[in-house]
C-alpha cells in the first residue's frame, strides 16, 4: 500500500490540487491529512470542498490543526476577540467563510490518531504531536526525541512546522511532509510525503512541485482577504512566492515597534503602520514583492 501525506494547506486550493493531481497521477487512493487546512489564503470553502471530495471517492485519515481549534474555541466563545487587521483578520476572515458543516467537520476530528492495518505495520498520525496540536516537532529537538521514544509504534506523521524532514530516534521515525499550503524552501514549491509499505516498515518519499501560483495570489486582491489583514496577507504572499518564511518576524517587529511608540502592545489592537514598518524593514511590499535593495 502507498499512502499520500498531505500537511498544512492552510486554505491554498491550487497548491492542494497540484499536490492531489500528483498522487492521483502515481495511482494513489489512500490519503492521510494531518491539519492545518485553513486560514492565510483566501476562499478556504474551495479546500473544503477538496476534503468532503477526497472522503467521498477515497479513503482519507484525518486529525485536526491547530487552526481548526482557533476557529472552534472563537464559535465557542461566543465569537469575541478578533477583528479587521493583520493581527486576526486573516482568522476572522477564514471564520466568517466557514459553514455549520465545516464546524461541524472540525468538531469531530482527532488531534491523534493510530493507523492500523491487518498485515500491515502500524504509524501515528497527529498535526503538532499526540498530546496537542499546538506542540512543535522540529528536528533534533529535545521534545522530538521525547516524542519518539514514547511512540506506540515505530513511525509517526506530523505537521505544524512546515519543513520537510525525517528524525530517526532508537530505530523510530518522525516524517514531515512539509506544507502544501505555505511551504518553506526549495523555491516555495509545495510539498507533500508518500509513504511505501515495505511489509515490515514504512518508507517516505518527499516531493515538490511547481503550480500555478498565479491563480492564488491573484485570488488574496479579489476576494478581500488583503483589505481584512493586509500586511499578514503581504508576508504570507511573499512566503508562497519566494518559500522564506518571515511570518514571525514580521509578527515580533510588529508589536516590538508598538511597544516602542505606545507603551504597550496588546494582541489583536496593532495598528497597521507597525505592520507596515516591519515589512518595509525586512524589504516586502504590500503585495508580497521583494523590494530592491543593496
Amino acid at each position: 500500500m502507498d499512502i499520500a501525506v498531505f500537511s498544512d494547506i492552510h486554505a491554498n486550493h491550487s497548491a492542494f490540487q497540484a499536490c492531489f493531481d500528483k498522487a492521483c497521477e502515481k495511482g494513489i487512493t489512500n490519503f492521510v491529512l494531518l491539519g492545518d487546512y485553513v486560514t492565510d489564503c483566501p476562499n478556504p470553502q474551495k479546500t473544503m470542498e477538496m476534503i468532503y471530495m477526497m472522503q467521498k471517492f477515497f479513503n482519507v485519515w484525518i486529525v485536526r490543526g491547530n487552526r481548526e481549534e482557533y476557529l472552534l474555541d472563537y464559535r465557542k466563545k461566543g465569537e469575541s476577540g478578533w477583528k479587521k487587521g493583520s493581527a486576526s483578520g486573516t482568522l476572522l476572515y477564514t471564520y466568517n467563510n466557514m459553514t455549520d458543516r465545516d464546524f461541524n467537520f472540525f468538531d469531530s476530528l482527532p488531534i491523534y490518531s493510530m493507523w492500523k492495518q491487518k498485515g500491515m505495520p502500524s504509524f501515528e498520525l497527529c498535526h503538532g504531536s499526540p498530546n496537542s496540536s499546538r506542540e512543535f516537532m522540529m528536528g533534533k529537538s529535545r521534545t522530538t526525541r521525547r516524542i519518539v521514544a514514547q511512540l506506540r509504534s515505530d513511525f509517526i506523521l506530523h505537521g505544524h512546522h512546515h519543513e520537510q524532514e525525517t528524525y530517526t530516534y532508537r530505530d523510530k521515525k518522525a516524517v514531515n511532509p512539509g506544507s502544501i499550503g505555505i511551504p518553506w524552501n526549495y523555491g516555495g514549491k509545495t510539498q507533500f510525503a508518500i509513504i511505501h509499505d515495505e511489509g515490515d516498515r514504512w518508507e517516505e518519499e518527499y516531493f515538490q512541485l511547481d503550480y500555478d501560483r498565479k491563480e492564488i495570489l491573484s485570488e488574496f486582491m479579489s476576494s478581500g482577504l488583503m483589505e481584512m489583514a493586509p500586511a499578514w496577507a503581504a508576508v504570507t504572499m511573499h512566503t508562497i512566492r519566494t518559500g522564506v518564511d518571515l511570518n514571525q518576524t514580521i509578527l515580533m517587529r510588529a508589536i516590538q515597534l508598538c511597544e516602542q511608540e505606545r507603551g504597550e502592545a496588546r494582541w489583536p489592537d496593532i495598528p497597521e503602520r507597525y505592520w507596515a514598518l516591519a515589512l518595509k524593514e525586512n524589504y516586502i511590499d504590500m503585495h508580497g514583492k521583494d523590494i530592491p535593495h543593496r
